[in-house]
């Protein structure tokens, strides 16, 4: 008895426990969002809960059978889907099919009529060439001409013209032909024309320009470059130096006959490198360097001493010149001779001459005085010259080790140091030779006007003491 109870005991928990696992399964089962569910209730004896079970077992088997069947309803729907697009695949595959056909036939319908087409035109196809090569190197030179500063993007059209892909039209074709006679008409002509120019300053400016066929382009006494890369009108930053400039005034200023004008036959490279040119003042200051300044220095010295000495002697010539015709002694070298012969005129004719000689030879070196230095500065000038050349030479072989000799403007500074202060040398010693020749001449006709003078006191004391 007490073991069926416990039996019985045990078999009602273990059904509740069931229930209980059947009521979880059921509520995790059910739709959240369903919120009017019944709830279920409970079982407070064993054939209740056998009921319950019961019920529930049915209810999972309807769902059970449910979802089998919306699975094999979406399968379905899925076979049906993957069947279109099958059937889609295969009639683009089909459409790919019948395109590339199309497209073999295409290709060689376009090669049949390509030939058919080059037969036709025969000679036609090497014309066409002609014209866009003559086309391209019309518009390069149109580009580059000076003709282009008065008429602008003339070159426009005709790259147009070569760059084009079909066949030229006749009107194309006579344009290009009145465009490069049109060139050739304008490279004779000089027309006057107004347009703006850029100025150093990179402002734009109107200016009134004379073009001189396709060499030059001038305005108001000045030459202007074309820049063909940006097609402007640009002033020089400097002017060419010599008499390129001088020219160009009465050139303008000319309305009939024929008048001077240097022309760059280049038209515009020539000019541009002329602006580079140094001038000889630009150059001593550039490449004369410490020797150039020691030359120039010498130079001075011996001018300031050529100055005083043909002042001087110019001086003492006129003035002995006037004793020369006075027997009153005055302030000079021949009247202090003759202040000398009046003092020792009672003296016998030897004394008398050594007193003289002795006269002369004091003012001998007055006369002669400067003279030896500027002979000096003559000779030193071509040997500083010399030492510049020197220098100037091992600065290029300095250049030469570090750089090599590729490049001829890495010695150019060298070189033209060395040849601007030979120059410098011959430039002082020259002047200085023809000026010490002219000082000692002088000098040398005073000493001769001096031993004149005393010879002749000397012969006159000699008859007077005879009578």
């Amino acid at each position: 008895m007490k073991m069926n109870k416990i039996i019985a005991k045990t078999g009602l928990v273990a059904l509740i426990a069931l229930s209980c696992s059947f009521g979880t399964l059921q509520a995790e089962d059910a739709p959240k969002k369903d919120t009017g569910a019944i709830a279920v209730p409970a079982a407070d004896t064993l054939a209740e809960l056998l009921k319950l079970v019961k019920a529930d077992k049915i209810r999972q088997s309807s769902l059970n059978k449910k979802r089998v069947a919306e699975f094999r309803n979406a399968r379905n729907q899925q076979r049906n889907l993957l069947n279109q697009a099958k059937a889609e695949q295969k009639r683009e595959e089909d459409r790919t099919k019948r395109l590339k056909a199309q497209y073999d036939v295409n290709e060689k319908k376009l090669a049949e009529l390509e030939a058919a087409k080059m037969l036709k035109a025969g000679s036609l196809g090497e014309m066409v060439g002609v014209v866009r090569q003559v086309a391209g190197d019309s518009a390069a030179r149109f580009q580059r001409s000076i003709v282009t500063a008065q008429y602008p993007d003339r070159h426009q059209f005709l790259e147009k013209l070569a760059q084009s892909k079909v066949f030229p039209e006749i009107p194309a074709i006579k344009k290009l032909y009145e465009e490069i006679l049109f060139e050739m008409t304008e490279q004779a002509n000089v027309t006057k024309f107004t347009t703006e120019i850029v100025n150093r300053e990179g402002r734009k400016e109107e200016r009134t320009i004379v073009r001189i066929g396709g060499f030059n382009l001038v305005s108001n006494d000045e030459y202007l470059v074309f820049n063909s890369s940006s097609q402007d009108i640009n002033q020089l930053l400097s002017q060419p130096k010599g008499s390129f400039v001088g020219t160009i005034e009465p050139y303008q200023a000319a309305s009939t006959g024929v008048a001077r004008l240097a022309i760059d036959p280049s038209r515009g490279s020539i000019l541009t490198i002329e602006v580079q040119r140094e001038s000889w003042p630009e150059r001593v200051e550039k490449y004369a360097g410490v020797v150039g300044i020691a030359i120039g220095v010498v130079l001075f010295f011996g001018l300031l001493v050529v100055i005083e000495r043909l002042v001087v002697l110019t001086s003492l010539k006129t003035k002995m010149n006037a004793q020369a015709k006075s027997s009153t002694p005055g302030n000079n070298p021949l009247g202090r001779i003759m202040a000398v012969y009046l003092a020792n005129k009672d003296s016998d004719t030897e004394n008398l001459e050594l007193k003289l000689d002795e006269a002369v030879l004091k003012e001998t070196p007055r006369i002669e005085r400067g003279v030896t230095i500027i002979k000096v500065f003559a000779a030193v000038s071509p040997l500083m010259g010399l030492l510049g050349t020197v220098t100037g030479m091992i600065e290029t072989f300095q250049s030469i080790t570090l750089y090599g000799a590729g490049d001829p403007k890495v010695m150019a500074g060298g070189i033209s140091s060395a040849l601007i202060t030979t120059v410098l040398g011959i430039v002082a010693a020259l002047p200085l030779i023809l000026l010490h020749a002219v000082v000692s001449g002088m000098a040398k006709g005073l000493n001769h006007m001096l031993e004149e003078q005393s010879t002749g006191l000397i012969a006159q004391h000699e008859e007077e003491a005879g009578a």
